[in-house]
């Protein structure tokens, strides 16, 4: 059962002032650097209903960037839906699999680093790779700068796949994928739905104040369920840059882009979460204005359930 007390979550949006012309400044960047990509057709193999090409394509910051895209063994007439599924936090994105992939839909999972799509998923702090403050001096630095335009890139690629119809597009993803599917959706009006499981980077000061940062320094080594931890040690390691750092973040946020996302959007919370606690998710989800649904699993952790899956099965049908 849901308490009330979630179910009413609120938190201080802190959008930052220059918030709309930052955004408009990405994207005119992105517009700068042509649409160019190639498709390596049949590389990534199969699955049971769909073959997988492999994808690469330009994007901002003069970097080329990797995916496979997953096309159904059997076309529908008329075109397919197009998804844009993003990754979890990692230097790799998933395979296909079940939680990607739906009838008479075209997948198209990409990796935001530049690596190859057979990238091994691991999560940074197994290989001592965490990138989640790279850059965050600044917004015009921070590395989620260029990955919010890769997202953008993706589903301009994704769009002019011939098995595709451009005009019913999807984004979604799991974790970080959940979080950059909610900041893409709000920056693409195009997108007709949004699937957001568990997403990550929402209400950042809300997730830290849910973070006990103190018991697990005691651990060794040091790893904090939710990566943000490191937001705030860098913060007070410099406590003269400390301002600027939690500003970058609030451009990213998907607190601070809930109120312009006009598709539908579906979200889900996990009740015994340590990554994406529920509190965080309900804050975002109290500040969308559109159609909007929220599939709560009150014994489930930080993971993709089968649930989800059905959940999703249901909204994408009506794409």
């Amino acid at each position: 059962m849901i308490s009330a007390v979630l179910e009413q979550t609120r938190a201080p949006v802190r959008r930052p002032a220059d918030f709309a012309a930052y955004w408009t400044q990405v994207k005119a960047e992105l517009a700068e650097v042509p649409v160019e990509w190639e498709r390596l057709a049949g590389v990534g193999g199969e699955t049971e209903t769909h073959s997988v090409d492999w994808v690469r394509f330009s994007s901002l910051g003069d970097l080329v960037i990797y995916g496979w895209l997953a096309v159904p063994k059997v076309l529908p007439p008329g075109g397919c839906r197009g998804y844009l599924w993003l990754p979890g936090y990692s230097l790799g994105n998933p395979p296909p699999g079940p939680e990607s992939l739906y009838p008479g839909t075209v997948t198209f999972g990409i990796n935001l680093h530049g690596n190859l799509p057979d990238t091994p998923y691991k999560h940074p702090s197994l290989t001592g790779a965490d990138y989640i403050t790279a850059g965050i001096e600044s917004p015009q630095t921070y590395i989620y700068r260029n990955i919010v335009g890769h997202c953008q890139r993706g589903l301009d690629v994704l769009a002019e796949m011939a098995e595709v119809d451009p005009a019913r597009l999807i984004v979604g993803g799991m974790s970080q994928g959940g979080g950059l599917a909610l900041v893409t959706a709000a920056l693409v009006p195009s997108v007709r739905l949004c699937l957001s499981d568990m997403p990550w980077f929402c209400a950042l000061e809300l997730a830290l104040s849910l973070l006990d940062r103190t018991k697990y320094r005691r651990l060794s080594p040091l790893r904090y369920p939710d990566a943000r931890g490191l937001v705030a040690d860098l913060a007070e390691a410099h406590p003269e840059h400390a301002a600027q750092i939690y500003e970058t973040f609030h451009y990213f946020d998907p607190l601070s882009h809930a109120a312009n996302i006009l598709c539908s959007t579906q979200l889900s919370a996990g009740g015994r979460d340590p990554s994406c606690k529920p509190p965080t998710i309900y804050a975002v989800f109290n500040e969308l204005m559109c159609e909007k649904e929220m599939l709560f699993l009150p014994s489930t952790g930080h993971e993709i359930v089968p649930a989800m899956r059905e959940a999703h099965g249901k909204w994408v049908e009506r794409v």
